[in-house]
């Protein structure tokens, strides 16, 4: 496997405005994804929302595009959902899996495919 230098990182911008179920790590919280699939995998990594100084509701969202055997490390400072967790969506056009995952360790992605010959592709959250 071939490693991937930091993909994009998820900064916490200067938010007075926090929304009160959101949270805010001191420190940054990262976690490795790796394409365990033989196939190119898609998505997006969002942090929760929050009200900006400008009273609108924002998130800060990364995308990613991992190969095969492909790793990217994420981090963010937040604000998380609770248990410092964030979204993890696999997508094309259209989201095919979702989940709220804490930022530690290694964030597998997968995929199965039933006797149909229906591929499922998704992600092993913490």
């Amino acid at each position: 496997m071939r490693m991937l230098p930091t993909l994009f990182v998820l900064f916490l911008m200067s938010v007075p405005n926090l929304s009160q179920a959101a949270e805010v790590a001191p420190f940054e919280e990262c976690a490795n994804l790796r394409n365990m699939t033989d196939q190119t995998i898609m998505g997006v990594v969002r942090t929760a929302p929050f009200k900006a100084t400008t009273g609108d509701v924002q998130r800060h969202e990364g995308s990613f595009r991992l190969e095969p055997d492909e790793i990217a490390t994420i981090c963010s400072k937040g604000p998380f959902y609770d248990g410092y967790r964030v979204e993890l969506v696999i997508r094309t056009i259209i989201p095919l899996f979702t989940c709220k995952t804490r930022l530690s360790g290694d964030i597998y992605l997968r995929k199965t495919e039933n006797s149909e010959g229906i591929t499922k592709l998704y992600a092993e959250c913490k």
